[in-house]
C-alpha cells in the first residue's frame, strides 16, 4: 500500500435508512421488531464491525454529544438504554461501537432546514418538470419499500449518489420569472451539509483512527465529495460493506 495513504485517516462513510423519528420526507418501511429485520440489522452490524472503527459519527447535533454519550455508556452495560432518536443510532451505531470498544460517539448534524415542500409544489406546476419529479418520487418510494439490506446496498451505491445529486440540482432550477427560489432554497440544504462537514472536521483525530460515519443517504453522498478532496482522509469503499 502507498505509504502516503497510510498517513491518512481512514473513513467509512456509510449510508443507512432512517428507521424511525426523521424529519425527512421519506423513511424506511421496516418493522424493527420483526425477527427477520432484526437478523438483517445484525448482518449490517457484523459487516461494519469488520471495519473495526475507533470513532463513530452519527446524525445528532454536537450540542447533544454529552447526553448521547451518557446514554451510550449506559448502553455498553445494558443494551435496553436508547437515545430518543432514529433507531439506526441505537441498533447500528451503538451496537457496532459496543462490539469494537469505541469509547465515544460524536454527533455531527446541523439543525438547518430548507423548504423542500415548496420546491416540490413548484415542480408539480411545471409541465416540463412533472414527469421527472414523478419518476424520482416513484424511485424513492420503491426503494423505501424494499427489504432493509437492499435499501442499504442501494444507498451506498454510485447509482444512488448520482441520482440524488441530479435530483437536488433539479430542484435548484425551480424558479418563477426573475427569481431564483430553487437555488436559494437548495443553498440552505448545502449549508446544512457543509455545516455537518465542519462539525466532523472539528473532531480530534489521529492518523491511526478509523472513522465510521453513519448518516442518511443524501448526506452521505455529499460527504463523499467533501472527503474525497481532503488529503487528510482516505475514503473507504462503502460497497465493500454492503455485500451481505
Amino acid at each position: 500500500m502507498n505509504a502516503q495513504n497510510e498517513e491518512k485517516v481512514k473513513v467509512l462513510n456509510y449510508a443507512t435508512s432512517h428507521l424511525t423519528n426523521t424529519s425527512d420526507a421519506y423513511s424506511s418501511y421496516v418493522d424493527i421488531n420483526n425477527p427477520e429485520v432484526k437478523k438483517d440489522i445484525s448482518r449490517i452490524v457484523n459487516r461494519l464491525v469488520e471495519f473495526n472503527p475507533t470513532v463513530i459519527c452519527v446524525e445528532i447535533v454536537p450540542e447533544e454529544n454529552e447526553a448521547t454519550n451518557q446514554t451510550y455508556q449506559a448502553y455498553l452495560e445494558d443494551q435496553s438504554n436508547r437515545v430518543n432518536y432514529s433507531e439506526e443510532i441505537n441498533l447500528i451505531a451503538f451496537e457496532v461501537g459496543r462490539l469494537t470498544n469505541v469509547k465515544k460517539v460524536y454527533g455531527i448534524d446541523a439543525r438547518i432546514g430548507f423548504n423542500y415542500p415548496k420546491l416540490i409544489e413548484m415542480a408539480k406546476k411545471q409541465d416540463a418538470s412533472r414527469e421527472f419529479l414523478e419518476e424520482s418520487i416513484e424511485t424513492v418510494e420503491w426503494i423505501t419499500g424494499q427489504p432493509l439490506l437492499k435499501q442499504i446496498a442501494y444507498y451506498n451505491s454510485d447509482e444512488f449518489k448520482s441520482e440524488t445529486f441530479n435530483f437536488y440540482n433539479f430542484l435548484a432550477t425551480m424558479q418563477t420569472p426573475g427569481n431564483n427560489e430553487g437555488a436559494e432554497i437548495i443553498s440552505d440544504f448545502y449549508n446544512r451539509n457543509l455545516s455537518m462537514y465542519a462539525n466532523f472536521s472539528a473532531i480530534p483525530l489521529e492518523k491511526e483512527d478509523r472513522v465510521l460515519i453513519i448518516l442518511g443517504g443524501t448526506h452521505t453522498a455529499y460527504f463523499d465529495i467533501f472527503l474525497k478532496h481532503n488529503p487528510k482522509y482516505k475514503l473507504v469503499d462503502a460497497s465493500r460493506y454492503t455485500d451481505f
